[in-house]
């Protein structure tokens, strides 16, 4: 009888070493912090455990910014033209000052609510769980999670040429937790992420067949 079967046996189950699923287990950690698809992350969470590691990051993909972008570097350009506008120069230079002031204010605030929007507002896989953090302010969030043994199926849509050529897309997560669907939108390489999420949930269901538990 080997040492496995006596610790079973005696009630006892041995501690669960975690790991990572072969589609990355051999990749370097990502240390780009503004990456959209980071593998193996050294990023911590509120409710994460002691012996739970982060596999995956995920953002939207970085090509969903460009319209807030643009719009951000339009607005910047106004001002250099307003000394165009008919009667513009007619206003007090201390007024034109304080409205130039003003606009790019308005256009900071502009482009520092949508990056933030973009870089909080993260998926993380674990080897223990999904993590869905919603972020609409620095006041509020709201983060929902699910273990990975409560998922039932894992499916992606990468739908026009866009996002074929630039491999992103959305990764759609059904569960038998609380929250029923985890949606991963506009996230890179929506095919490893699929993968990686099932050899998860193969790993999870092989640790209850071998008895190793956290």
């Amino acid at each position: 009888m080997d040492q496995n079967q006596k610790e079973q046996q005696n009630g006892k189950a041995e501690p669960r070493q975690p790991s990572m699923p072969d589609t990355i287990a051999n990749e370097r950690p990502t240390r780009n912090p503004l990456a959209a698809y980071m593998v193996k992350p050294k990023v911590r969470f509120e409710t994460q455990e002691r012996e739970e590691k982060v596999v995956l990051l995920l953002r939207r993909h970085f090509v969903t910014n460009l319209g807030w972008l643009l719009t951000t570097i339009f607005l910047l350009v106004i001002p250099l033209f307003w000394g165009y506008v008919p009667f513009f120069h007619l206003f007090p230079d201390r007024f034109q000052i304080v409205l130039i002031i003003l606009w790019y204010l308005v256009a900071v605030a502009f482009f520092l609510e949508h990056f933030l929007s973009w870089y909080f507002n993260v998926q993380l896989i674990t080897d223990e769980r999904i993590v869905d953090v919603d972020f609409y302010s620095l006041l509020y969030k709201e983060v929902s999670d699910t273990k990975i043994e409560n998922v039932q199926d894992v499916t992606f849509v990468m739908g026009g040429a866009l996002r074929a050529l630039l491999n992103y897309g959305t990764v759609y997560i059904q569960t038998a937790g609380e929250r029923r669907e985890f949606d991963f939108e506009d996230v890179p390489h929506p095919n490893r992420v699929a993968k990686i999420i099932n050899e998860l949930l193969l790993e999870e269901e092989k640790e209850k067949i071998e008895g190793r538990v956290r």
